[in-house]
């Protein structure tokens, strides 16, 4: 919408423009401030500061070692840097992409490069090498829009360069072509072989590699009547002849091999496919995306031409936080430190050689972006070189030797890999464009050798300097479904050591670490489900534990390339360290420099040298709540109990209040109920209990039986063609007692029943409100999203509900997303209890304890759940709570012995190890080891009636 006072707006910015041709030179140090002053002052703000800007603002080097300045922050909103009039801004887009990743906290969304007479504008989000829209000083008054972010009232901004609207829009077009191929029974690879040739010569027409519009001509003959089988594939047919052609309709014409126009299978387009195609044409194809126009297009392959408006892919900065580690940075550190223009030349040399791989390129956006600052740098070392000669800047006549073939790519999906191969040779014609060299774009270059259609698992890997990618993402439960239990028998055979619940991405690190050199670097985005437990195990605690460094890692943010999908960005160096580190926390918006990041990528301590005790482990106290498995028979509602206890009171005993880790939290009241039958014996159920059973019967046993008839015909698909293969057997085991639920916890049960009340918290967190525990009447029994301790005093509950508890908690849970999760195996089973702490310290834990628990049943009472209570912690003011669980932090503090300036983690491991090697008596978990029973009988209560 725009502003209310827009003539009072477009009045404010000529003047603006109108002070800066009068009374400024573009001087970049005298003027920039004033320059930007008046700026703000024309978009409606007092001035910058006013506004809460801050000029020269302050940024640290990529080493620490020193400060930049960024002529403009404001937080959250934009960066501008300033350079003199007359400056190309074109070499000025990495500096202000490097002050944007180190820009944080609020990391603002927009980036302006500035020379007094241009506004180059970027969304880095959204792309990285071209701006969102250029704005000439004098047009501003008509394209002020592009700046609506400007505003005193932020604006969302509307832009004319916006690059991936124009590839989303391309890869529609390509694909409404491909499709109405394939409805007329087009062989699939003669359609797909077919568009991308057609895209190639679009590009080519457009980045001058054809003479004129040549395939936009044929195309339109084509629809006039003349025959597409002789101008379209006559045209491809002249592209694949050596030399130029030399006369004729398609005359220059030149050589493009590549391979993609080895295969013309021809035939005749209908009149509707060459419309469409010729609608394709009409898409400026120099402004299209190389790098993410494959993805787009080839994920809309089979769901239509809408599905690439919606298709995701890495975004160009998601990519550049692991190309810029392994490849650009070290390569700038070596220019920077040479000192002769004999160490250049040098330099020149090895970047010749230098050879990169992605072990799963897909379309090849990683190469793409690899090989265009690799070109980058080589542009840089010539400069430095013609510097130190004082030849003045290099010459349109640069020569590059930075063949695209050194860029190596595997993937197992054929098409894709074609896709990347007509990626990267548009990669070698746009960066020699970009850099005015001249570089030999045509013929093209054959990577059929370089970028091969293979499965990366079982297939040898080039010789290369680095190692780049994205892998592919699957949990460990998917796997054996999306990819057939033969094949996850083949990989259980060749890759003994991953095991458990591993990542199907975690088989790419130990794989790439083993191959890199010595001083080799590698870099991957993951699921950031590599961080936690077995698929750390089988990843990042493989790297570190063989002489691997990760330098440079974000802990967990959300994937460009899908919504729902949380990510980690890994690292590492073989053998050589790397310093300093940097961790990207806090979504990757909080930068801090270390001198060790784990393999559970947290800097503060390695928590996973912490052991599990014995003393939390016997007798068992932690359980997680029982897993009903067919939630339909087993979790019934008021009305259904009432049903089966009318027609039959005596099964009342096997059906119980139920409680889940969402409803602990938003919850005031219990309205479900568990069956639960400990019968072993389905002849005693069904003499005994004869509704109950009928019950079971007919909501429960129909899908057991399906369940078994699904892993039988599994066991029977694996083992054709495959004596080794190991059947499943667990739902035939578990026909034996089909009544009962999936994962009964007996154990659990037993446990809790000897107590009138037990300690619980949901499993899964969230970002922003740590584990709340609550205590339950025994007669609820949880639900499998709960953790359980077998706890009822106020000391137990005031240690677990402490900053210290939850700093391991943190060091130490698992994620789902970016969300931690409470894991027996890790964060309790290690977790240390006081040991030395004195009566009347455990007793100021409980009684502190006892007081939140009070406030919290008041609230309860008053309808206001718990997760509403704590929700209240992140709003300023004050709050009971909050200073409620402020005593307690302190009690609890004063209970460890643990001192404020120290971390916490690095204090819990010290005393974890310290109890592990110590012969003396432990005390674990519970107040009966400080002589503190309950103080109170505050617990949530079953359902009446």
């Amino acid at each position: 919408m725009a502003p209310t006072d827009s003539p009072a707006l477009r009045q404010r910015i000529d003047e603006f423009v109108r002070y800066r041709q009068e009374f400024l030179s573009g001087d970049e140090k005298g003027e920039a401030q004033v320059f930007l002053d008046r700026l703000f002052r024309a978009f409606g703000h007092p001035g910058v500061a006013e506004a809460g800007a801050t000029l020269e603002h302050r940024l640290k080097k990529k080493d620490d070692k020193g400060t930049s300045f960024a002529d403009l922050l404001w937080p959250g909103r934009c960066l501008i840097e300033m350079k003199k009039s007359g400056t190309d801004l074109l070499q000025h887009y990495r500096q202000a992409f490097d002050y944007w990743v180190r820009a944080v906290p609020d990391r603002p969304r927009y980036v302006i490069l500035c020379n007094f007479d241009e506004f180059w504008i970027y969304d880095f989000n959204v792309q990285l090498d071209e701006p969102m829209d250029r704005v000439p000083l004098g047009k501003m008054a008509q394209k002020w829009d592009a700046l609506a972010f400007l505003l005193p009232h932020e604006q969302k901004p509307s832009f004319g360069n916006d690059l991936v609207e124009v590839t989303r829009e391309a890869a529609a077009q390509v694909t409404s072509v491909f499709r109405t191929l394939r409805e007329r029974s087009i062989d699939r690879a003669q359609a797909q072989r077919f568009v991308l040739q057609s895209v190639m010569a679009m590009f080519a027409q457009n980045i001058g590699l054809l003479p004129g519009h040549v395939f936009s001509q044929a195309v339109e003959d084509s629809i006039e009547g003349a025959s597409s089988y002789d101008l379209i594939f006559g045209l491809f047919r002249e592209m694949n002849t050596r030399g130029t052609t030399p006369a004729g309709r398609f005359a220059g014409t030149r050589y493009f091999n590549g391979g993609l126009f080895a295969d013309i299978s021809g035939f005749d387009l209908e009149r509707d496919e060459l419309i469409r195609l010729h609608k394709a044409c009409q898409t400026d194809w120099s402004a299209v995306r190389p790098e993410i126009f494959g993805t787009l297009f080839e994920t809309s392959m089979d769901l239509g031409e809408r599905h690439a408006y919606g298709a995701h892919f890495t975004s160009q900065a998601d990519i550049a936080l692991v190309v810029g580690p392994t490849i650009v940075d070290p390569w700038r550190a070596k220019i920077d430190s040479a000192s002769t223009i004999a160490d250049l030349e040098r330099l020149l040399g090895e970047l010749t050689n230098f050879e990169v791989l992605d072990p799963a390129c897909g379309s090849g956006n990683f190469l793409y972006v690899a090989y265009r600052e690799v070109r980058r740098l080589e542009r840089e070392i010539h400069q430095r070189i013609a510097e130190r000669r004082r030849s003045g800047p290099v010459e349109q006549g640069m020569i590059s030797f930075i063949p695209t073939a050194n860029f190596h790519g595997i993937d197992n999906n054929e098409f894709a890999v074609e896709i990347a191969k007509v990626t990267m040779m548009l990669a070698k014609k746009l960066s020699s464009d970009e850099l005015h060299d001249n570089q030999q774009v045509l013929p093209l270059e054959n990577l059929d050798s370089s970028i091969v259609a293979a499965d990366a698992l079982f297939t040898k890997w080039p010789k290369v300097d680095v190692i780049v990618g994205n892998p592919p993402y699957m949990g460990r439960r998917r796997m054996s479904e999306e990819l057939g239990p033969e094949y996850c028998q083949r990989l259980a055979d060749r890759y003994p050591n991953v095991r458990g619940v591993s990542d199907f991405v975690t088989y790419w690190f130990p794989l790439a670490h083993d191959h890199l050199g010595e001083g080799g670097r590698a870099g991957f985005v993951a699921t950031n489900s590599i961080r936690d437990n077995q698929s750390r195990i089988a990843s990042l605690d493989y790297v570190v534990d063989h002489g691997g460094h990760i330098f440079d890692a974000v802990s967990s943010k959300p994937w460009s390339g899908d919504a729902v999908v949380h990510v980690s960005v890994v690292n590492w160096s073989k053998g050589t360290d790397v310093k300093p580190k940097v961790l990207w926390l806090n979504n990757g918006e909080l930068r801090l420099t270390t001198d060790y990041i784990s393999s559970s990528l947290s800097s503060e301590v390695d928590a996973r040298k912490a052991q599990p005790l014995d003393c939390n482990r016997r007798p068992v106290t932690c359980f997680q709540g029982q897993t009903p498995g067919i939630s339909s028979g087993y979790l019934i509602d008021r009305a259904r109990r009432r049903e089966i206890i009318r027609r039959e009171p005596e099964s009342a005993q096997f059906i119980h209040p139920f409680l889940g880790g969402r409803e602990l939290l938003h919850d005031v009241a219990i309205d479900r109920w568990v069956v639960d039958v400990p019968e072993t014996d389905v002849i005693q159920l069904e003499t005994l209990h004869p509704r109950l059973f009928e019950h079971l019967k007919g909501r429960v046993l129909p899908e057991r039986q399906r369940l078994l008839e699904k892993e039988q015909e599994k066991n029977r698909k694996g083992a054709l063609g495959n004596p080794k293969f190991r059947p499943e057997s667990q739902h035939r085991l578990f026909m034996n007692r089909w009544w009962q639920l999936w994962r009964r916890r007996s154990e659990m049960i037993e446990s809790i029943s000897n107590i009138p009340r037990y300690l619980a918290t949901s499993r899964h967190m969230t970002e922003n409100r740590s584990a709340v525990f609550a205590f339950v009447d025994s007669r609820i029994h949880p639900g499998d999203a709960m953790t359980v301790f077998s706890l009822d005093d106020e000391f137990s509950f005031g240690v677990l509900s402490s900053s210290v508890h939850a700093a391991w908690l943190r060091a130490r849970c698992s994620h789902i997303k970016s969300d931690p999760r409470y894991t027996s195996t890790t964060v309790w089973d290690s977790f240390p209890w006081p040991q030395s702490a004195s009566g009347q310290q455990a007793r100021d834990v409980a009684e502190a304890g006892a007081e939140i628990l009070r406030i919290r049943e008041e609230l309860l009472d008053r309808g206001v759940s718990l997760a509403k209570q704590y929700n209240t912690l992140t709003v300023p003011g004050k709050n009971k709570i909050r200073d409620l669980h402020n005593r307690l932090d302190e009690a609890v503090m004063s209970a460890y012995g643990f001192t404020q300036s120290d971390d916490l983690v690095a204090q819990l491991l010290a005393l974890n190890l310290d109890l592990m090697d110590s012969a003396s008596a432990r005390k674990g978990p519970g107040g009966s080891s400080y002589g503190i029973a309950k103080l109170t009988d505050f617990c949530i209560l079953p359902p009446i009636g």
